[in-house]
């Protein structure tokens, strides 16, 4: 036999002793000692304690109600008084028989389960102090616990929990003199376990006390007799027992305990017949309402018709109702256990529903179930939570202003006025995730939007002390470098010093002063010489080009010596001070020609040059490279290749009054330049506007920059980066698009939400404004991400688009918040992209692109398209200027349309910006003459967009790419200054300096 039989049979010998006939056996030999205890105390009614409790107590010898003490409320340094669980009832029972027994039994290996040590001793206690402090009177309020059981440390942690659970108690509203009237003594706990009976009676006729006699049924060791006994068998009944209840036992005991083999089937068929006696028959009306609660006979037609107006069945077997009552009778099927959880999440909303219209009219409602404790509370606690104040009188609770406490003290007028209500803890947790899950999810939200900031802010600090660290390391190597260079120039002053007093002991003294005269001004004679002798050389460069543009090919280099050339070649200088001029000029003499053949590229022969006047344009600029490159000895002039252009080529372009177009000029070499870094945000930058000397951008790490230009702008070699002015929080995700107005800065977001934020005041720092944290103004109505925002021109509008298909408006003057939309727009697409652009009388439109590729140009407040063209693919931006769109497209194309007629500026192809498969035209704005167009490829290049054929400057890693994203927004600042944005987490300021 190897181990894993040894473990199958021990696993069958374990099922076996906890059979349901181990079960019951155990249960009738526990009962036994109760009965027995019962008759020790002949006066006191016995009470069994829910849920395990009331199966050892013979239904001849039990008292009507029962009570619910739960042992969780006991659990060490977990210790409760649960104003649900008050047991309010057995104060009548106590005064009309000076005392009780209450029965219970533990399966845990314990002599009392913790119901009886802790959780019936903190309830005498609270209540009597809780009697004393409305009554004014002096008896016994201390904490009396079993010794053997709880230590004294534990008792003393319990009772200094005593003063707070007796003012939750006053707090609860219940009328303590009047459920405890009757009392006249203290109550005080008395226990009785099987493992030590009672020798004799005790007689409490005397006492100064009520006793609470706990009777703890099961034992420590096992007392069966031709059975497996099992400790507190009853307990959790609902996993072993079915359908099989406390009653249906002790009505069929002898059936059920005389066959071991036949127990299951007689269980079986024993909740089959009797599923219809189940059930209790009284019921109880809550306080002051027409709201009453009961068992499965209390709802039997045709008589409950005659005590109620409406019916909810919670469970009991559906009953046949006539079709008169029909629309006043509600069956929602409930399991009764744990099991039944979601059922009674679904079937709240249907009785608060069903039940509207009679509790509005003060009609009669039961609530019942197949046993009137469980079910049927539960259902009934939630109608009176959602329509009865705190009077009693009816009332439409909104979900928004429900709390726990609320919950807490509609159980408890349930609890006070009906005995048998004991409801399980799991099903009122349904009851309170009906009414609390939204407060909850808010709380939550809330809480994860505020950890998000914090931890932004934590990595921004991160990154700013690993930037500074950066910092520090670049300065002391930079100061280690400083050092060496001082020590090597003192080493060379030595030097110089040591060569001046040798040359200076050498010459007379006398005569010392008269040579270095002579040097300097030889040196300043030469310096002088060669600069006119360069300005010479450039004039006769420009004679040449000029000739050669005229078509006279006949150049004549200029006349250089030879001998100074072949001195060159050799090394040779000029002996003396004039060493320094012969180089100078001889440099000068020698670059001329190379570079006057240099800057001539070959065309096809037969093509005359182009006119004076595209010559002289050209010449311009390349004398004023001469002119400044004179000025430094022996500097080269940078080289700018120019093109013949044929004769047949400048007759098609002489309408154009002789100015040659961008295609004929390389541009290459234009002059945007980036001047600045605006770094401040954590992950991609997807939105960026400007207006004035503000900017504003946004991205994926929920936040908005706010940039001041003039201070952007550098103002020194070599800076680089600059910081935000502020940095504006509220979205709870991804930032999606920017826009800024004269006051405000406006946002939207993957949230679905726009969120508007006061300027800064001028000259404020990052983080100076703490209200900047909150923003000022909310518009909601969107329910999925926002794409675009733009605002009117001269009107207090702005207007939105969302990947919910729809376009809104809204008033930027409205002050409540959240602010709801002016006018909602809907088409058949989705739309991406908007801006507002100019008709022919200078009124404002609204420009808006879709995925499909259709741009729709609309007045404000028509309900039809003014203009409506097909930009081809799915429209990723649109910008104006004037009456002039220009439309950015997911296929890589930039097209130019009149936003008045929707026609084509530039032709059905327009511009292919990105011509390479998979990169998309994501961002463009135009200021005339010029476009800008941003790529998915990281390049940002320029346009004349009345010259199409070539960009005027193209950078072709202007951002770099993350996840198959370059460039999300370009944007014209004041002048010609562009603003960049991109994956790479960084605006980037490009400037014009010509």
């Amino acid at each position: 036999m190897d181990s894993s039989d040894l473990y199958r049979i021990s696993e069958e010998l374990r099922k076996e002793s906890r059979s349901t006939y181990n079960r019951l056996r155990s249960i009738d030999a526990d009962a036994q000692f109760v009965t027995d205890v019962s008759q020790m105390f002949p006066g006191f009614p016995v009470i069994g304690n829910e849920r395990c409790g009331v199966w050892y107590v013979d239904p001849q010898i039990a008292h009507a109600d029962s009570v619910y003490f739960k042992s969780t409320d006991g659990h060490t340094g977990n210790w409760k008084f649960s104003l649900r669980r008050a047991n309010t009832h057995v104060f009548a029972a106590l005064a009309r028989h000076g005392g009780c027994l209450i029965v219970d039994s533990t399966r845990k290996g314990k002599s009392m389960p913790d119901s009886f040590s802790r959780t019936i001793p903190v309830w005498c206690a609270v209540w009597n102090t809780a009697i004393r402090m409305v009554r004014g009177v002096e008896w016994d309020c201390a904490l009396h616990t079993p010794p053997s059981v709880v230590s004294e440390s534990e008792s003393s942690q319990m009772q200094g929990l005593v003063p707070r659970f007796v003012q939750s108690l006053l707090e609860s509203g219940m009328d303590i003199g009047e459920l405890t009237g009757s009392v006249g003594k203290p109550l005080r706990p008395i226990w009785v376990t099987r493992d030590q009976r009672l020798a004799m009676p005790p007689d409490f006729g005397d006492a100064d006390f009520v006793p609470v006699v706990c009777v703890s049924a099961s034992s420590t060791r096992d007392c069966g007799q031709g059975f497996m006994y099992v400790q507190g068998a009853a307990d959790d009944h609902e996993l072993w027992a079915g359908e099989l209840t406390a009653q249906l036992y002790w009505q069929h005991r002898a059936e059920l305990l005389r066959d071991r083999n036949e127990c299951l089937a007689v269980v079986k068929r024993i909740t089959q017949q009797c599923v219809q006696s189940n059930g209790s028959t009284g019921f109880s009306f809550i306080r002051t309402t027409n709201v009453a609660v009961g068992g499965q006979a209390s709802g039997q037609p045709p008589a409950c018709w005659t005590h109620f107006d409406a019916i909810i069945n919670c469970g009991a077997p559906e009953l046949a109702v006539d079709a008169e009552h029909a629309k006043r009778y509600l069956y929602t099927p409930i399991t009764d256990s744990k099991r039944g959880q979601s059922e009674m999440a679904g079937a709240i909303p249907r009785a608060l529903e069903f039940v509207r219209p009679f509790v509005s009219s003060n009609a009669r409602v039961l609530v019942h179930c197949a046993q009137g404790s469980n079910l049927s509370v539960c259902v009934a606690l939630a109608i009176l939570v959602q329509y009865f104040d705190a009077q009693g009188e009816f009332r439409i609770n909104a979900r928004s202003e429900v709390t726990k406490q609320m919950i807490q003290k509609r159980l408890l007028w349930i609890t006070t006025a009906y005995a048998k209500a004991n409801p399980q803890r799991a099903m009122l947790k349904q009851v309170n995730r009906h009414f609390m899950d939204l407060v909850f999810e808010r709380a939550l939200g809330m809480m994860q939007s505020e950890w998000r900031r914090v931890e932004l802010e934590r990595m921004e600090w991160e990154v700013e002390r690993v930037r500074l660290k950066a910092r520090i390391s670049a300065s002391e190597k930079r100061i280690a470098q400083l050092s060496t260079l001082y020590t090597v120039s003192q080493k060379h002053i030595t030097m110089l010093e040591k060569m001046l007093g040798s040359n200076g002991n050498s010459a007379n003294s006398a005569n010392s002063s008269e040579p270095v005269d002579v040097a300097v001004s030889e040196v300043v004679k030469v310096t002088q010489s060669t600069r006119e002798r360069s300005r010479r050389l450039l004039e006769q460069c420009l004679e040449e080009i000029e000739a050669l543009a005229n078509g006279k090919v006949d150049l004549q280099p200029p006349e250089i010596a030879a001998a100074p050339l072949e001195a060159l070649r050799r090394g040779e200088f000029g002996a003396g001070g004039s060493s320094a001029a012969s180089l100078g000029l001889l440099a000068s003499k020698a670059s001329a020609q190379p570079k006057l053949n240099g800057i001539i590229e070959s065309e096809p022969a037969g093509e005359p040059a182009p006119s004076m006047a595209s010559t002289a344009q050209l010449a311009e600029p390349a004398s004023e490279d001469a002119a400044h490159a004179s000025d430094d000895e022996g500097s080269q002039p940078e080289r700018r290749p120019i093109r013949r252009i044929s004769e047949q080529r400048r007759q098609r372009r002489a309408s154009s009054a002789g100015a040659l177009t961008v295609d004929e000029v390389d541009t290459n070499g234009a002059p945007w330049r980036e001047q600045r870094v605006l770094a401040g945000h954590m992950d991609c930058v997807r939105a960026v506007d400007t207006r004035g000397d503000v900017a504003a951008s946004g991205g994926d790490d929920g936040v908005v920059a706010v940039w001041a230009l003039e201070a952007a702008r550098p103002r020194r070699p070599g800076a680089r980066d600059a910081g935000p002015t502020a940095m504006l929080r509220g979205h709870l995700s991804a930032v999606t698009s920017v826009t800024v107005g004269a006051e405000h800065v406006y946002a939207g977001g993957l949230d679905s939400s726009i969120r508007a934020w006061a300027l800064p005041a001028a000259g404020g720092a990052c983080g100076d404004d703490v209200a900047g944290v909150f923003p000022a103004r909310e518009y909601a109505g969107h329910t999925d991400a926002v794409w675009g925002l733009a605002l009117a021109p001269h009107a207090s509008l702005l207007a939105s688009v969302s990947a919910d298909a729809t376009c809104r408006l809204w008033s930027t003057d409205a002050q409540q918040t959240p602010a709801a939309p002016r006018a909602t727009l809907r088409g058949a697409h989705c739309p991406t992209a908007l801006c507002f652009a100019r008709d022919g009388g200078g009124d404002a439109r609204l420009a808006v692109g879709y995925a499909s590729g259709l741009v729709d140009v609309r007045d404000l407040g028509a309900a039809s398209s003014a203009v409506a063209f097909h930009a081809g693919s799915r429209v990723t931006r649109v910008a104006q200027q004037g009456a002039l769109l220009a439309v950015a497209c997911a296929g890589g194309a930039v097209q130019v349309y009149d936003a008045r007629t929707g026609a084509s500026v530039l032709g059905s192809s327009g511009i292919l910006a990105y011509p390479a498969a998979g990169v998309a035209a994501t961002a463009v704005d135009i200021a005339d003459p010029f476009l800008v167009t941003g790529g998915s490829d990281g390049a940002v290049k320029w346009w004349d967009w009345r010259r199409p054929q070539r960009s005027v400057c193209e950078v072709g890693s202007a951002h770099a790419q993350k996840a198959d994203e370059g460039v999300c927004a370009v944007r014209f600042a004041a002048g010609s200054d562009v603003l960049t944005a991109g994956a790479d987490g960084l605006v980037r300021l490009f400037s014009n300096a010509s």
